[in-house]
């Protein structure tokens, strides 16, 4: 028994090492591109399914579901752009009509948005406003495009700003202002990088006092009526925000009298502790006014 023991033993097998784990190919990458091609038809597949299956079990009853089906494959494949355009004739004879219909100007403006033509966005709005120049849709429709242009403007700016910095030979410590240092950053390609981040700096304040203006006809509109406190609120809001990125004391002004306003609509209000005390750091920041 112990010689057959012995056997067993010998002739048990050694563990095979672990194999170690290649390194990623090209043929590796190659099978990732082609999987990334094939996962829109997966996507495609799984569209068809839910769409055949809201029709056989009459999900949105009125249609016949075809329409459905191709907005989905318009959506995957891209092809919605003729939808839009077609749309936006539509909306443009109702306006033409009916220059004051309110929801069909908001319909499109959105579609406008969202084939990045934000300035006719803007215009159909406007164009609206003057026939109901105190509609709240359309004035805080008309708020909200502007306040997503600062984000635009500001990460423009914030672009610009850091390909100057990384461009910058000045020595720490040393005054760009100084002959030394514009000796150092006069080479024309930082040259061309001051401008392109002066002029993006001019843009974003500018950005914002639009939207601070549009902001502000909102609660000009909202005067004595129960939603004047939340769009004071909303233009302390974008006014706060505008003295954070561009540090301009006229914000500051615009900011500290949203808040005065609020806190007397609202003494005990909701946002009334925050605004104390943003209202008090805001104005803190201001000149002492002489007695």
């Amino acid at each position: 028994m112990a010689r057959g023991a012995a056997q067993a033993q010998r002739k048990r097998p050694r563990p095979q090492p672990k194999p170690k784990r290649k390194a990623r190919t090209w043929e590796d990458e190659l099978f990732f591109a082609r999987l990334r091609r094939h996962t829109k038809w997966m996507f495609v597949l799984l569209a068809l399914v839910f769409a055949v299956g809201f029709v056989a079990f009459g999900v949105g009853s009125g249609s016949t579901g075809v329409g459905g089906i191709g907005d989905i494959f318009n959506s995957v494949f891209g092809g919605s752009t003729s939808g839009t355009d077609s749309r936006i004739k539509s909306d443009q004879k109702k306006l033409a009509a009916n220059p004051g219909d309110v929801q069909t100007a908001i319909d499109l403006s959105t579609l406008y948005q969202q084939k990045q033509e934000t300035a006719q966005a803007l215009a159909t709005l406007n164009q609206a406003a003057k026939t109901k120049p105190r509609n709240l849709d359309l004035l805080n429709a008309i708020a909200g495009i502007y306040r997503n242009e600062t984000s635009t403007v500001k990460n423009d700016a914030a672009a610009a700003q850091d390909a100057l910095s990384s461009r910058s030979v000045t020595p720490p410590g040393l005054d760009i202002n100084s002959t030394l240092g514009q000796a150092l950053g006069a080479d024309p390609l930082t040259q061309e990088l001051r401008t392109k981040a002066t002029e993006a700096f001019s843009k974003l304040t500018t950005a914002y006092s639009k939207a601070e203006n549009a902001y502000r006809a909102v609660a000009l509109a909202t005067r004595g009526t129960s939603q004047e406190p939340n769009a004071q609120l909303a233009l302390a809001g974008v006014a706060v925000e505008a003295v954070q990125v561009t540090g301009q004391q006229t914000d500051i002004v615009v900011a500290v009298n949203a808040y005065k306003r609020y806190l007397k609509l609202e003494p005990k209000g909701v946002s009334s502790n925050q605004a104390r005390q943003t209202l008090a750091q805001l104005q803190s920041f201001l000149p002492k006014s002489k007695h």
